[in-house]
């Protein structure tokens, strides 16, 4: 958000993209002059979070995500922090096809993820492995109507479905962890 506000007047929340505002210069995109003079704290954002992603995930899977589906959501939530490292390290105006490649594991690892992350917390914590199971759906709403407006061309609505897609998943992970630990801490001091 803080990135956003200091990208060009041309950037909107709502029709740009995230990745648009790792730009290292100034560049035409859907009829829009886009500018990112913090592009810098933007690709570094990127990659750290990537970083946090992963490690997070192998710190607490174990603890947190019981069994098959929780291994294999820990795996994914890697494959989405890898991606998003990729993100940082490879500008889409530097190499659109390549950004492009690093970017999709991060669209089909994270509503999956959270899936996962749902059906491994069922049979001990049912009220979180929902809300999991629901930020999972609005995260694959999210994905279908960013690559459906992508794949037509359109601009209205692409970076509201992209934020729809990844915020509410980073959000809930986070809070998913946060409960946990919470919950382990009690466990263990009674």
């Amino acid at each position: 958000m803080v990135v956003g506000l200091q990208a060009s007047a041309d950037y909107r929340f709502a029709s740009s993209t995230i990745s648009d505002l790792g730009n290292t210069s100034c560049r035409a995109v859907r009829g829009d002059v886009l500018c990112s003079p913090w592009h810098g704290l933007m690709n570094v954002g990127f990659a750290y979070f990537g970083c946090t992603l992963a490690i997070g995930a192998l710190l607490l899977g174990r603890r947190v995500l019981p069994g098959r589906a929780g291994m294999a959501a820990v795996a994914l939530w890697c494959v989405s922090g890898l991606g998003s490292i990729g993100v940082g390290l490879v500008p889409v105006n530097e190499d659109g096809g390549l950004h492009g490649m690093v970017a999709l594991p991060v669209f089909l690892a994270q509503p999956t993820a959270l899936l996962l992350t749902g059906v491994s917390l069922w049979a001990t914590r049912r009220s979180l492995a929902r809300a999991t199971l629901a930020v999972a759906s609005l995260s694959a709403i999210g994905v279908l109507g960013f690559a459906a407006l992508l794949s037509v061309g359109g601009d209205a609505g692409v970076g509201g479905f992209e934020r729809l897609a990844l915020w509410p998943g980073y959000a809930w992970v986070s809070a998913v962890a946060l409960t946990s630990m919470a919950s382990r801490t009690r466990s263990t001091s009674t």
